[in-house]
Formats: C-alpha cells, structure tokens, sequence
C-alpha cells in the first residue's frame, strides 16, 4: 500500500525506497514468506491500476494485479532458500525487467522507476536506464535495512549527489510547437462512438488556437478515428485545414483501409499532402488486439468489442523543417527499446495519446510521469499531446514546461529544442540492464558470502 503512494496521484517518490525497506523487514520475520511476497505485489499493483477497472469492471483489474503479483513468488521463495535480504535486489529487478517483457510483450506500467520521477537521483536514468534507477530505489532500502552510520552515509551519498546532474547540451534550433487537445464528447470506453464529432472538437479547436505562425501542429491520438484515406470528405477537410492554416500537422488516426485497422501518427504538410505514416508497433494487449480470446470474453463482455489492430515492424519518423520528430503512440511510452530507437532516430518526441478510455483517473497523470522519465533518459524534449489531458510540454531534464488541464479543450504551445546527443543509456541499449543486474548481483553474492545479511 505505501509503495502506491510513490505513483501519482500522490507522487511522493520517498515512499517507493520506504516500502521496500518495510517489505525487507518483513520478508525478514516471515514464517511464510513466498505467500507475503505475492500479496505485497498484488496490493501495491491493485492501488496503482485501480483506473484499469474504472470502465470494464472489476475482474480484469483483479486479474491483472494478480498476475504482477505473481512475479513476487519467486522473490520470497529465494530469501526462504538462502536467507540473505541482499540477494532479494537482483531478484526483483530481474522480475522487473521479465514483467516488462512478458507475457504479450510485458506490461511494466508499474516499475519501481516509474514512481521516481521527482526523486533527486532521477538524472541517472540517462546513464543506465530505468532498471538502474530501480536498483537504486532498492539498494537505499537495504543500506536503511541494518542502520549503521556508514550505510546510511552510502544511502544519503546516493540520494543527493546526483542532483547535479543535469542535460546541458547545447541546442542550435529549435521547432514552434501547438499540440491541440480538442477533447471528445463522452468518456470511457464508449469516448468515440461518435467519431465524427471527435473529429469535428479538433478542427474547430485548431482554428480557434492556431492563430499565430506555429512550424507544427499536433493532434491526439484517436483524433481522427475515421479513415481519412477511405473517407474522402474527411481526408479533403485534413488537407484543407493544413492549407488553411499553412502549417504541417500530425494527427492521429486509425485506417482501415490497407489490410487491417492501424493506429498510426499522419504528417500533413502544409500542402496538404500526407508525406508519412507512423503505424504503431507495440499494440495495448487487450485493448487493441484481444490475447486468448476465448478465455478473455468469458471473463468479461468488454472483450467482445475488442477488434484486432495491426501492428507494423519498421520505424518511421516525420520530418518538419530539416528535423526529425520520434511518433510514440499511448502504450509504447512503456517499450524501452522502441522509445530508445525513436530517441537514437530523432531530435524530439512526439508522444500522442488517448486518455478519454481512463478519463477522471490517476492514469493520465502516471502516463505524464513516465514520459518525463522518457524525456531525462534519452535527453529528448517532448510534447505529449492527450484527447482530453493531461497534454504537456517536457525538456530534456524532464521538467513540465507547461500542460493542460483535463476533459477540457485546450492547447499547450511553445519551442521544442532540437537536439542531436545520444545518452549514455541510449548508447548503451539493451546492455545497460545486463550491466545493472550483473552488478547487483554480483555485490549481492559479495554481501551473502560474508555472511554479511542487511
């Protein structure tokens, strides 16, 4: 319970290294330790994704908490085997890093480092990653675990040094921004019945905002959910919109029309000419395909109403005045390797989302923390654009330079700095995680050698 209070919409980083301290002493007077590892995976999981069953009830946020829960068995049956708290750090990053990756492509909506986005330490995700930042959550909580006046001098050196790390690099140009959060209709899972009038919320919201000369325009995901391809009146109102204002635009759509539904991010230059299409490569399990659909529809009437998108292989980026813009849509903010190859493949991010399924929940606001997290990592800024908020402009040290309010129509505008370095993180890929539970590991084995238990 205490560790969902590190997730927004509390926020409070601090609580995250406290948990698991709590959870290590714990661990450490259990008579039946695998049976409270699981609860505290599945309680801390059940607070944090109580926005999941807001709309389709509360069997599949049960079971979804449930499965995180059960990466948690493992962790107690290690410490009932070899009773040393130190072993328990690598234990849990390495199940972090496999719940990220498994089952249907991961869900890692809940690792430990997605609730740091306000820690003082947070700088060092650009050096290795997120799993890095967890491993520091947890090894505050072990040096904290046996008090002694030179581990808690470590724990305190590891808090505060790196708040002098920062991204300084130098930018030369920059893009003048607009994203355009028209807001829908109705919200939850029914937000876009009337996808026309979804549609209809973002023209008008672009020519009552864009009134100034902006260099790109950028819709939400799902703001356009009829195919403008297919749709000819609504694909000549997109073209004429980019003439009418004479600026490009990236919209977000789904198409129907090329053998399969598609979310994808649409560039419309100014000509009104569609130069590039960004088809989404890693689909929302559930939401956009429908895994063991049988079993699923038994469980819940929702998951009839789940039709199967596309997902595409390749990456492709948009290009606006010379600069390349990395598309993310919604659910790959959580992908580690696809953000890393938009940010290695581009000089901003462009994060398009739809927060009207989950509207008038703590979501929106974890989602925003992530990409902020996104943004240190890969030393990107970003604008992340919502249907119905939170929308917000980021820099590279991931700090809000402005966002909208929610289930309002705004806009959110401004520069976005164009930068071309690439992180240590970044340079680094799918190592960095390796090196991270290599190290762990290794100190851990160091510590239970000698006998020495935290």
């Amino acid at each position: 319970m205490i560790l969902s209070g590190a997730f927004e919409p509390l926020g409070l980083w601090f609580l995250a290294p406290i948990a698991y301290l709590l959870f290590f002493a714990l661990i450490k007077r259990s008579k039946r330790p695998i049976i409270d590892s699981f609860l505290f995976g599945v309680m801390s999981n059940l607070v944090v994704l109580q926005w999941s069953g807001k709309y389709v009830g509360l069997t599949p946020w049960i079971l979804l908490s449930i499965l995180q829960g059960l990466f948690y068995l493992p962790v107690g049956a290690i410490y009932r085997r070899y009773r040393s708290i130190a072993l328990l750090v690598p234990a849990i990053l390495a199940l972090e890093e496999l719940r990220a990756r498994f089952p249907f492509g991961g869900f890692g909506w809940t690792r430990i480092a997605f609730s740091q986005a306000g820690a003082p330490y947070i700088s060092l995700v650009s050096f290795g990653g997120v799993l890095l930042v967890s491993a520091l959550v947890l090894t505050i909580s072990a040096l904290f675990h046996t008090i002694s006046r030179e581990r808690v001098l470590v724990a305190l050196v590891i808090i505060v040094a790196p708040l002098s790390l920062s991204h300084s690099d130098q930018f030369t140009q920059s893009l003048r921004v607009i994203g355009i959060q028209g807001n829908t209709p109705t919200v939850g899972i029914g937000f876009n019945d009337r996808a026309k009038a979804v549609f209809d919320l973002h023209v008008s919201e672009t020519r009552k905002r864009v009134l100034d000369k902006y260099d790109l325009v950028v819709w939400p995901e799902n703001a356009v959910d009829i195919d403008p391809i297919a749709n000819r009146f609504v694909g000549r109102e997109l073209s004429d919109l980019a003439r009418e204002i004479d600026t490009p635009f990236i919209v977000g759509a789904v198409l129907n029309s090329r053998g399969g539904l598609e979310n994808v991010s649409m560039l419309y230059e100014a000509t009104g000419e569609v130069s590039s299409i960004y088809v989404k490569r890693h689909l929302t399990p559930f939401g956009e395909y429908m895994p063991l659909r049988s079993i699923a529809e038994f469980i819940s009437p929702y998951a009839k109403q789940v039709t199967d998108f596309s997902p595409a292989k390749n990456r492709v980026t948009h290009k606006v005045r010379g600069f390349t813009l990395g598309p993310i849509i919604c659910y790959e903010i959580i992908d580690d390797g696809l953000v890393r190859d938009m940010a290695r493949n581009s000089n901003a991010l462009i994060v398009q989302t739809n927060s009207a399924t989950f509207a008038g929940t703590p979501e929106g606001s974890q989602q925003l923390d992530i990409t902020r997290i996104r943004s240190i990592e890969h030393s990107r800024n970003t604008l992340s654009v919502s249907t119905v908020g939170i929308s917000a402009l980021i820099d590279n040290n991931g700090r809000v330079l402005s966002q909208s309010g929610e289930n309002i129509s705004a806009s959110i505008s401004g520069d976005l700095p164009m930068r071309s370095t690439t992180t240590i993180a970044g340079q680094l890929g799918g190592v960095a995680p390796l090196l991270v539970l290599s190290l762990t590991l290794f100190i851990a084995l160091l510590i239970s050698r000698r006998n020495r238990v935290l």
